[in-house]
């Protein structure tokens, strides 16, 4: 009896993932930068009033962006739904590179890479954390 009242014990907290603080980040950025894409591209369609699959990409990435991960031990494909819509935003992307060279298929017409490479990088970034909650809510709910 006089262990009961005198345990300053308490129970045994599992051990935080030191993977946390990096998701989140990964989380921030990505869709942030998604988000911004998305935006760019509503812009975009405001003022040209011309449809490209570049803006598809766009509505891919402002989709993803706002659509919240798997929780643990969930049934719930959200995560899964997050890598299909960044997937197909990049394929969305390609595509429109692949137009555009199609029809300027002429010396001295060059594609504006360092814009596509801020849509690789986002879709590829919201992708990756798409992967890694859809796996961690696997591995907890099992």
């Amino acid at each position: 009896m006089n262990d009961q009242i005198h345990s300053n014990e308490q129970p045994a907290r599992p051990a935080a993932e030191p993977f946390d603080g990096k998701l989140l980040a990964l989380s921030l950025f990505a869709r942030l930068f998604c988000v911004l894409l998305g935006t760019m591209v509503i812009f975009r369609f405001f003022f040209d009033w011309e449809f490209m699959p570049t803006m598809l990409a766009g509505a891919c990435a402002m989709a993803a962006a706002v659509i919240p991960p798997s929780k643990a031990g969930g049934s719930d494909n959200r995560s899964l739904i997050i890598i299909v819509l960044s997937l197909l935003g990049l394929v969305f992307q390609a595509a429109y590179i692949a137009v555009y060279y199609y029809q300027n298929d002429f010396d001295g017409k060059h594609y504006w890479w360092s814009g596509t490479y801020a849509y690789f990088t986002g879709l590829t970034l919201m992708a990756v954390y798409g992967a890694v909650t859809l796996f961690r809510a696997r591995r907890r709910g099992v």
